[in-house]
């Protein structure tokens, strides 16, 4: 008997874990991850924050797992008919097949962005090692310039840090960030701890909606006490490249939004065979995926019935019903061997904890309310039994502990997540770039429109240059060398391909068909421009 686990998050992993201590002789288990670890996302805000750092939040899934087979691959198919799974895998991206008995879909889900414009160009999220890493050098660089920059309009925007959701993540995220920037701001001295500003902007009547009103009213008190603003009942309209806009109209200029909302299946999920509700696989109360024996769903990508006290509801997408449900449909693979009736799931959950940064939790245990210092001891206590392997458990309490005398450092790595190409939207009367600016990429009109003005002819005469759908600019620069002689504004609400200055370079200079139009587009349309500085262009 083949299972094969598909996920290397809470689900996927504890029911490796539990199949592993009970599994035997004739049965294989295998998990396919497209990383090669199992990261404890309560602690991204954490590792963001410089609290912790990033080998603590995470662990080697085979090391957590000795006797489960690992693969690390993308998973690229799924056919449920032919009962295998395609996957690609290695430097040269081969398809191989996986066959199973059992399929195990733990997989979680995907961020969602396209529930508000422009949010997935100018947003960053919170859902992986990576999304930290990118938060804290973001954050990091915006401090850097904030604090030399003569720009007063630029350090306003840099300092405006705008998370979208109040929910668990987007409070745990604001609140050590803030505690990041407080602890860092005596090393910027240019930088006024009034001027940094960070907003919150929730939809719902409360922070934290899961844990009631009183929670929210407090945490929204804590978070009003450190200068944190809150906007409730406020949806997110659109966001562009110097703003965020909201439903009543409002602008709150920034280079900085961090979203914490919109999950949705994974293209994979969604383009199987797999019955679908709300973007999640429906199961029956065993797990099991509805009308596909031995396919199972847990976790975030599921629709789990839970039926405690005898209630119809559905399980919530968190870490303690994912390790719940993943030792009872371990348990439901066995049964279904032996033939023996399956187990419904039922789990009644211990209770919600929040870290609200600098030392301060909320919580709901049970029937008991603990906020404050108590409810932050307990939530670090309350987590560190969730950390699945023991040395990780020290290297995170060491990393605790060590926070209350060690300084922590403002060190910039490089991002793991650079864009050689990118979306960006740019409002009626947003500037892209100014007269002396030196590239920094070659833009191509996707919508819109943009004025280019140029003032350094040899006649004294200003020239304008418009800019269209399908049309670009930009190339002169970093093909020719020297500054912007322009200034470009959008002159309507527009949108523009953007690909980075290195990248677009070797890309014209090695494609024969690029590398020939911009040789006779350059000169034949500079040529007009009468500019008095040849080496400054556009």
């Amino acid at each position: 008997m083949k299972v094969l686990i598909l996920g290397g998050g809470f689900g996927g992993v504890y029911c490796a874990r539990r199949l592993q201590k009970i599994k035997k002789n004739s049965m294989e288990v295998e998990i396919i991850s497209n990383n090669n670890y199992f990261i404890f996302q309560p602690l991204l805000p954490e590792v963001a924050s410089g609290t912790i750092s990033a080998s603590d939040a995470v662990t080697p899934i085979r090391q957590m797992l000795p006797n489960v087979k690992f693969r690390n691959a993308e998973i690229q198919n799924i056919s449920l008919k032919d009962r295998n799974v395609k996957i690609l895998q290695g430097f040269r991206r081969r398809q191989h097949t996986v066959n199973y008995d059992h399929l195990v879909i733990a997989m979680g889900q995907e961020c969602n962005l396209d529930i508000v414009k422009g949010l997935k160009y100018h947003s960053l999220t919170m859902r992986d090692l990576k999304d930290a890493y990118n938060v804290r050098n973001h954050i990091l660089r915006c401090l850097e310039l904030a604090d030399v920059t003569k720009d007063e309009k630029l350090k306003r925007r840099l300092l405006n840090i705008v998370i979208v959701g109040g929910g668990f993540s987007g409070v745990e995220t604001a609140g050590e960030l803030k505690e990041m920037t407080d602890r860092l701001l005596p090393y910027y001295r240019n930088i006024k701890k009034e001027d940094l500003k960070f907003h919150i902007v929730e939809y719902s009547k409360n922070l934290l909606p899961e844990l009631g009103y009183q929670i929210g009213e407090y945490t929204k008190k804590i978070f009003k006490k450190r200068k944190i603003r809150i906007y409730l009942s406020t949806a997110l309209k659109e966001v562009s490249k110097y703003n965020a806009i909201l439903d009543d109209g409002s602008k709150i200029e920034t280079n900085t939004v961090i979203s914490t909302i919109g999950s949705t299946a994974s293209k994979l999920v969604a383009n199987s065979s797999l019955p679908l509700k709300y973007g999640k696989i429906v199961t029956d109360q065993f797990m099991e995926v509805v009308n596909y024996k031995n396919v199972w769903a847990l976790g975030d990508v599921g629709m789990i019935p839970n039926a405690v006290n005898g209630s119809t509801e559905f399980s919530p997408p968190t870490a303690q019903f994912a390790v719940r449900q993943a030792k009872c449909l371990a348990k439901n693979i066995m049964l279904r061997e032996f033939n023996r009736d399956l187990v419904r799931f039922k789990y009644k959950s211990k209770g919600s904890l929040a870290s609200l940064g600098s030392k301060v939790g909320v919580g709901k245990i049970f029937f008991f309310t603990v906020k404050g210092l108590l409810g932050w001891i307990i939530w670090r206590a309350f987590y560190l039994t969730f950390i699945p392997s023991v040395p990780t458990k020290l290297r995170v309490l060491v990393s605790w502990i060590l926070e209350f005398f060690v300084p922590r450092k403002a060190v910039l790595t490089e991002s793991l997540n650079n864009k050689p190409v990118s979306y960006e939207i740019y409002k009626k009367g947003d500037i892209v770039f100014e007269e002396g600016m030196i590239a920094d990429g070659f833009y191509i009109v996707k919508e819109g429109e943009f004025e280019n003005i140029f003032r350094k002819t040899k006649d004294g005469k200003i020239f304008k240059k418009i800019y269209k759908s399908g049309s670009h600019f930009g190339s002169r620069v970093i093909l020719e060398g020297g500054r912007r002689t322009g200034t470009i504004k959008a002159k309507k609400n527009s949108v523009v391909l953007k690909i980075e200055k290195d990248s677009f370079k070797i890309l014209a200079e090695n494609f024969p068909i690029l590398s020939r139009y911009f040789s006779n587009y350059l000169p034949k349309t500079f040529k007009k421009l009468n500019l008095n500085e040849i080496n400054d262009n556009t």
